[in-house]
């Protein structure tokens, strides 16, 4: 064997060798690796994997920890970590909480190894919607605020949720974003609020916003004959969003609206209604003259005239001439006599003569009517009769032309007494004095503005100081009532009748007729009856007047002069809320004193309807001593705490001993 193979041989042994000695000891590392790799995490599982939690609930995870051969390791840490805190948070023991809808992704990691569990954040489904208020009513260009509130299924409310509001009807109210709703025009609508497919609703109404009547100004004469106009004009709104009735007057040559009679033949006649806002309306004015100018005028209301009506403004002036009479037709009317007074059951034979325009007499059917006929009637021939103490006109009406004349009735009954009448044609106050106090307050002088019928003129009182008094006076016994007795109610009836209208701003100076912080102490009176010059409540019968804060919102009212013992208001019916400024009011009271029994008693008559009639009270017409004879204080009779000047217009008054107007006499 030669020495290189024996060497190969050697090197053989000894690679054999140092094999097996490598494959003990791999043997032995391989058992100590295994021994090692079951001790170490080589996987974490997280359970459940996918949970489900609500907005601000909680789901508690669970990680295990697993070693190569997926048996489950315990007492290693680990930690836990959220893949969108904004979604889902997760505490150090693996409880999740819900913060938003959402999913986010909860990660377990331990000795480097992670798990994860995919979680979905979800909210409690809403079942119902509340609306509040349910129900509300707003006036047009006003906003009411609504909230709407999501419910579960047990009526839990639920906070977060989107709510989007609706509106069924954009032209009558809108909604914004918020549930703010707007009143547009007036109506109903149903505004809805939507969250989550579920829905609740709020009914709305809108009201108009209440104003005064507008003004028309564009009245026109459209057309003439010779006996009348067409005149044409747009309709406005009554204030409150329907259309407005109108009050209709005219003059021959230059009109003025106070004292302007009102249009009472043909379709213009007032008081005429509405049709329609906007629309162009055209009507009729009758019984005019011919060949003659005209002016006309309105003014838009609501409500009732001479009961509570609201005004608007006085429209434009419209003119127009009337055309010239056809040959033959009726032009003019005069007749005769021109005035007369008669007295109660008595008769006046009244003729009628008709001309043409050139001035020809002509014939054609004749109307005859009275204004009043419970004061005079007239028949078909013109005999007109007296019925009771007053005045009225007559008037005889042919082919759409009209005369007048003036009748006054005056009793002729045994007994029957009338202590004063005057309705101040004359221009003066007669036989009645002016009390104004305190001196430089106020006056009293005549005026056209407003007149009683048959009358030039009215006395107009007002006081321009924030307190004082500005009226007329009838002191029984003094002055121009020097021949009179000084108390003509001992045991026998005294009636006292008054016309007068209540100037413009007669409200205002009392900062309105309702009550409010302004005008806590205001109040104004248009009669007091008292034994002499006495200012307070120390003797006398009875006072009309209005003083919202005092004694309510009533409107105008009357009361026992001695206010402090009584108290009672006893109200006007249609004088609240408007106190019908410009319109006639008709009052006539009745006063009676039975000094057997040592009492009194009072009523009060106010446009026709009764609103007193006292039972026979001690205080009432008492005169604490005083000598004075009775007096009454009638008009601008007395104004506290005013917040604007106080006019009050004195058309007609006198005194009798036997019933005038609506009165009767005591029982």
């Amino acid at each position: 064997m030669t020495f290189k193979h024996k060497l190969s041989r050697r090197l053989a042994l000894l690679r054999n060798a140092l094999l097996l000695g490598l494959g003990v000891a791999a043997a032995c590392d391989l058992q100590q690796l295994v021994g090692l790799l079951s001790g170490a995490v080589v996987s974490v599982t997280v359970s459940p994997a996918t949970p489900s939690v609500l907005v601000g609930a909680t789901v508690q995870l669970t990680a295990t920890p697993k070693n190569a051969s997926g048996d489950s390791l315990t007492g290693r840490t680990v930690t836990w970590a959220s893949s969108a805190p904004a979604i889902a948070t997760v505490s150090g023991s693996g409880s999740v909480t819900g913060m938003a809808m959402g999913t986010a992704t909860i990660t377990a990691t331990s000795e480097g190894k992670s798990g994860t569990a995919a979680t979905t954040v979800t909210t409690v489904p809403v079942a119902s919607v509340a609306v509040s208020p349910a129900t509300a009513s707003v006036t047009a260009g006003a906003t009411v605020q609504l909230t709407a509130t999501p419910k579960d299924a047990s009526g839990n409310s639920l906070s977060g949720r989107v709510v989007t509001w609706a509106t069924s009807s954009a032209a009558v109210a809108t909604v914004s974003g918020s549930g703010l709703v707007t009143g547009v025009a007036a109506g109903t609508a149903t505004i809805t609020a939507t969250s989550e497919g579920k829905s609740g609703t709020a009914a709305i109404t809108v009201t108009a916003t209440v104003t005064n009547p507008g003004t028309v100004t564009d009245l026109a004469v459209a057309g003439v004959t010779s006996s009348g106009v067409t005149l044409s004009f747009t309709e406005v709104n009554d204030g409150t969003g329907q259309p407005a009735s109108y009050d209709i007057r005219y003059a021959a040559g230059t009109i003025s609206w106070a004292g302007t009679p009102r249009v009472s033949q043909g379709t213009c006649a007032s008081p005429m209604a509405g049709t329609a806002i906007g629309a162009r309306r055209t009507c009729t004015v009758l019984g005019l003259a011919a060949s003659t100018v005209y002016q006309f005028q309105l003014v838009a209301f609501r409500g009732t005239l001479n009961v509570n009506a609201v005004f608007g403004g006085l429209s434009n002036v419209a003119s127009g001439t009337t055309a010239a009479p056809p040959t033959g037709s009726v032009a003019s009317i005069t007749l005769n006599p021109t005035s007369a007074s008669i007295a109660v059951g008595a008769t006046q034979q009244v003729t009628a003569t008709l001309k043409d325009a050139n001035g020809n007499i002509v014939t054609g059917t004749i109307t005859w009517a009275s204004s009043n006929a419970s004061m005079a009637t007239v028949s078909g021939s013109g005999l007109v009769t007296g019925v009771a103490a007053g005045s009225a006109t007559i008037s005889a009406a042919s082919d759409g032309v009209t005369g007048t004349m003036a009748i006054t009735v005056t009793s002729s009954v045994a007994g029957q007494v009338t202590y004063f009448k005057t309705n101040f044609n004359d221009g003066t106050t007669g036989p009645l004095g002016v009390y104004v106090y305190p001196n430089g307050t106020g006056n009293c002088a005549k005026s056209a503005d407003y007149t009683d019928p048959g009358s030039a003129y009215s006395m107009k009182c007002a006081i321009t100081a924030a307190t004082g008094s500005a009226a007329l006076e009838a002191w029984f016994g003094t002055n121009g009532l020097a021949s009179t007795p000084k108390d003509p109610t001992l045991d026998q009836d005294l009636f006292e009748e008054v016309r007068f209208v209540l100037g413009p701003g007669a409200a205002a100076s009392i900062g309105g007729t309702s009550c409010t912080s302004s005008n806590a102490n205001s109040q104004f009176k248009t009669h007091k009856s008292i034994y002499g010059e006495v200012g307070s409540a120390v003797n006398g019968w009875v006072m009309s007047e209005i003083g919202p804060c005092s004694d309510g919102n009533i409107g105008m009212f009357s009361e026992a002069e001695m206010w402090n013992i009584n108290g009672v208001a006893y109200p006007w019916p249609g004088t609240y809320p408007s106190l019908n400024e410009g319109t006639v009011y008709d009052v006539v009271y009745r006063y009676h004193r039975y000094t057997a029994l040592g009492c009194g008693t009072v009523a009060v008559w106010a446009n026709g309807t009764k609103v007193l009639d006292s039972p026979c009270w001690s205080y009432m017409g008492t005169t604490s001593g005083s000598s004075a004879g009775l007096l009454f204080w009638e008009g601008a009779t007395y104004l506290q705490s005013g917040l604007g000047p106080l006019t009050v217009y004195n058309l007609f008054s006198q005194a009798t001993n036997y019933p005038i107007g609506a009165a009767t006499a005591s029982p």
